[in-house]
């Protein structure tokens, strides 16, 4: 069984031996065999290989170069050249992985992924926990100058987020409070402009009584959607934030931190900050005031 860990650097191991890096006969032969590991075995035609490797600057001899390079691979990997046994097929138009032979870190990833949303809520936490454990590394790390690796990242960060985030509600639901807490903040670190993510999070820690952190989770949302894209947040975030500041109905809210204090009040100053012709100088001065006093007070 041959293994291809596309996370990292581009690897395959076979019968416990390790090749990458130019052992993999060279920057193109390895794109080649990441195009067809990303198949998931599905046929890539030729015509498809090489506008992919090549793109524009393909040269009139790309076609038989390209069949050259796979049979550099299949030498690289332990295969025979011709490819009749090996695991880089030759079909009809072009080639394929034999997928009953070859193992993809990156397929694994994405079905339990897949697989986690039909789950239990116990094994799909598991389930996502392991998928991100595959994906600790970057994906395709050995291709920094490639349109169609950069796209593979985003779609697969995509899923973990996803997959994350809605694992990480379940959990809470499932009052797996732990779970439920790290799965969220690794959506969040994942998609950082992802409100839902922030609102799990921010439920996740409230239940774990973290509420400081929670405001903090606000804040740091806030930041990034306004300096970044220019827009607030939107109303299920905004309304859970006022939720977090005001309490759980009319219960009687614990002595907070000094960390709680700190970022209600910078929560505050940001607030009041985008009142037109407001001037900060006073408002500082306030709140300094304040925070003195509230600081004495525990």
């Amino acid at each position: 069984m041959h293994k291809i860990m596309l996370f990292g650097t581009t690897t395959v191991t076979v019968d416990g031996r390790e090749v990458s890096g130019p052992a993999l006969g060279g920057a193109k032969p390895r794109q080649v065999l990441e195009l067809l590991a990303l198949a998931d075995g599905a046929p890539v035609t030729k015509d498809r290989l090489v506008e992919m490797v090549w793109g524009d600057d393909a040269p009139a001899s790309a076609v038989p170069t390209l069949e050259s390079y796979v049979c550099v691979v299949r030498r690289a990997i332990g295969g025979p050249a011709g490819g009749r046994d090996s695991v880089v097929q030759t079909t009809s138009a072009g080639y394929r992985l034999d997928t009953s032979r070859v193992l993809v870190d990156r397929s694994e990833c994405l079905a339990l992924l897949a697989g986690s949303a039909g789950a239990p809520a116990a094994d799909a936490v598991g389930m996502v926990q392991e998928a991100l454990a595959l994906a600790q590394a970057p994906l395709l790390a050995s291709e920094n100058r490639s349109a169609w690796a950069d796209r593979e990242r985003d779609l697969v960060t995509a899923r973990l987020a996803e997959a994350c985030c809605a694992v990480a509600a379940r959990a809470l639901a499932d009052q797996d409070v732990p779970a439920a807490t790290e799965l969220a903040r690794r959506a969040v670190e994942l998609a950082p402009f992802d409100e839902r993510a922030a609102t799990v999070r921010m439920s996740a820690l409230e239940a774990a009584g973290r509420r400081a952190e929670a405001l903090r989770c606000y804040l740091d949302l806030r930041r990034r959607l306004v300096d970044e894209l220019g827009v607030e947040p939107g109303a299920q975030a905004r309304a859970h934030y006022l939720r977090l500041l005001t309490g759980p109905g009319q219960e009687v809210l614990e002595t907070p931190s000094r960390t709680e204090i700190a970022a209600l009040l910078e929560l505050l100053r940001e607030t009041l900050g985008r009142v037109p012709g407001l001037d900060p100088a006073p408002v500082d001065r306030a709140l300094g005031r304040v925070a003195t006093h509230a600081l004495a007070l525990l």
